[in-house]
């Protein structure tokens, strides 16, 4: 009995495809198919409903709101300074006043301390001036005026900063023995670096303000 042999599909010359390994993407791009028809619409990000927040206004700043903003910032206090009715860009200059006088016969110097503006600056003095016309172991030998930022604040500096004289109970007379004709020019140049002290107390507020966007 004759066996014929059947065909191979498995050889060399068959016709059917093998079977093909798997393409690894490394890349981690995303072919899109051929097949696949592209969207061409773009999705809108979600609108977020905006907070409608309400600034209050800053302060108003004038003439006559200044000095109390001044002491507040300087003195950290709220107690405002003497009203001024008449509303003038001159009169809410402050100054801090002393009046120099002189004690011959215990070669002593006297001042005498006090605040004023510029409205009021001519009638304070004399009023001042008049404690001592009648007294005769005292002479009146000057007068130092110094405009100044806040004039309360420098005048409570100098109470504080003048520990090598003498003061009253009241703290706004004090004296000292006189040593020459410059001492009065030397307690200027105190007083002026006393008020460079203020200014730069209330700049260094101005910067903490800024850095700190207060």
């Amino acid at each position: 009995m004759e066996i014929k042999a059947q065909p191979n599909n498995s050889s060399p010359n068959s016709n059917s495809k093998p079977c093909e390994a798997p393409v690894l993407n490394i890349s981690g791009k995303v072919e899109p198919k051929q097949n696949t028809p592209r969207n061409k619409c773009i999705k809108q990000p979600a609108t977020v409903p905006s907070t409608i927040v309400n600034v209050p206004e800053p302060p108003k700043i004038n003439p006559k709101s200044f000095p109390v903003i001044i002491g507040r910032v300087l003195l950290k206090t709220n107690d405002q300074p003497a009203v001024v009715p008449k509303i003038n860009l001159a009169d809410f200059e402050q100054n801090l006043c002393l009046l120099s006088l002189e004690k011959p016969a215990d070669r002593k110097r006297v001042y005498h301390m006090f605040v004023s503006n510029e409205k009021e600056l001519e009638k304070d003095c004399q009023k001042v001036r008049k404690m001592y016309e009648n007294r005769k172991d005292i002479r009146i030998v000057d007068q130092m005026i110094l405009y100044t930022l806040c004039a309360r604040s420098l005048y409570h500096r100098v109470q504080n900063k003048l520990t090598d004289v003498e003061w009253n109970k009241q703290r706004n007379i004090f004296e000292t023995d006189k040593n020459g004709e410059k001492d009065i020019w030397k307690l200027s140049q105190k007083l002026y670096e006393l008020e460079n002290e203020e200014r730069a107390k209330l700049f260094n507020y101005a910067k903490f303000l800024s850095a700190t966007n207060s």
